[in-house]
């Protein structure tokens, strides 16, 4: 019943999917997963910012999404994000490099520096997107699914740089305030954390991966617990300010609701090397759950950065 709950609750957020071909002939309305990243109708910091964040949470998202459908788990939801995954990328770079209205991006990036980071994430996606491809028409393709596992953590640390630049270049009193830019990226660190815990998991339980990913995997989850806390309760320490919005300490209420199911997986996991087929999905499916959430704080805490505007 749980399960089932959350296949419902993640199909309704990526019902609007919009293909690309239909954004670029002109269609006003935005793929589900992009509103909830946070892209608003105006240009600014935090819209930059919040979309290297979702970079970042693709580069793992997609990965995470191959390994469950090449082992055949959750293989609808799996290729719903595969897929989506794949779009997203491709737009939101595209949107960073050469604006576009539909995300409230107007103009191109003028920095040179910054076009040639966000260039070189382009074309290093690029093989990754073909991979991609062939693993939508045959989640069989061995040497498809190995381009990922070859490239995924250095397609991270790549978007994450990315995003280090951007919060350099736009973080700033006129633009976007520091604590604002921090909570942009803890929220948005949460969302690519969830995928990247799919991603280390799939890859020990498939037993694709040795025991390094699981130290990988225990580092993952502590942060992401951490972080957790820090956003519900505040990290004066770090720069981290309490829930500035009664609807921002509801999500990250909502959160935390079925750690106690996650933390069973992932310590199951890491213990054993092994997960049921059952239980992978639903460990898959409640990480998904919890990218979407942290996708929507994201966005909730880009609106909340444009009272300084």
């Amino acid at each position: 019943m749980f399960l089932s709950s959350l296949l419902r609750r993640i199909a309704i957020a990526t019902a609007c999917t919009v293909p690309v071909q239909a954004l670029a002939e002109g269609a006003t309305s935005l793929p589900r997963q992009l509103q909830q990243i946070g892209f608003v109708d105006d240009t600014g910091a935090a819209i930059r910012i919040e979309a290297g964040d979702a970079l970042r949470t693709v580069s793992q998202e997609v990965p995470a999404a191959v390994c469950h459908l090449h082992n055949d788990v959750a293989p609808e939801l799996s290729a719903k994000l595969l897929r989506e995954g794949l779009d997203n990328f491709d737009l939101m770079v595209n949107a960073l490099l050469n604006g576009d209205p539909n995300f409230g991006i107007t103009g191109g990036e003028e920095r040179p520096k910054m076009r040639r980071l966000i260039e070189d994430v382009k074309a290093s996606w690029e093989p990754l997107r073909i991979a991609g491809e062939q693993i939508l028409a045959n989640p069989s393709n061995e040497a498809a699914v190995e381009v990922f596992y070859a490239n995924a953590s250095d397609m991270l640390d790549q978007t994450y740089y990315l995003l280090s630049e951007l919060e350099g270049q736009y973080t700033n009193p006129v633009e976007l305030l520091y604590s604002d830019a921090m909570l942009l990226e803890v929220s948005g660190r949460q969302s690519m954390l969830s995928q990247r815990l799919s991603y280390l998991s799939c890859l020990v339980w498939s037993g694709a991966a040795d025991e390094t990913y699981v130290d990988l995997l225990n580092t993952a989850a502590g942060r992401f617990k951490f972080a957790m806390g820090a956003l519900q309760n505040g990290a004066p320490e770090l720069g981290i300010q309490p829930p500035p919005t009664e609807e921002i300490a509801d999500k990250l209420d909502y959160m935390s609701e079925d750690f106690d199911v996650l933390s069973e997986h992932l310590v199951t996991v890491m213990n054993t090397g092994t997960l049921q087929q059952e239980a992978a999905a639903a460990l898959y499916t409640i990480l998904a759950d919890k990218m979407y959430t942290m996708n929507e704080v994201a966005h909730l805490y880009a609106t909340y950065a444009k009272r300084i505007y």
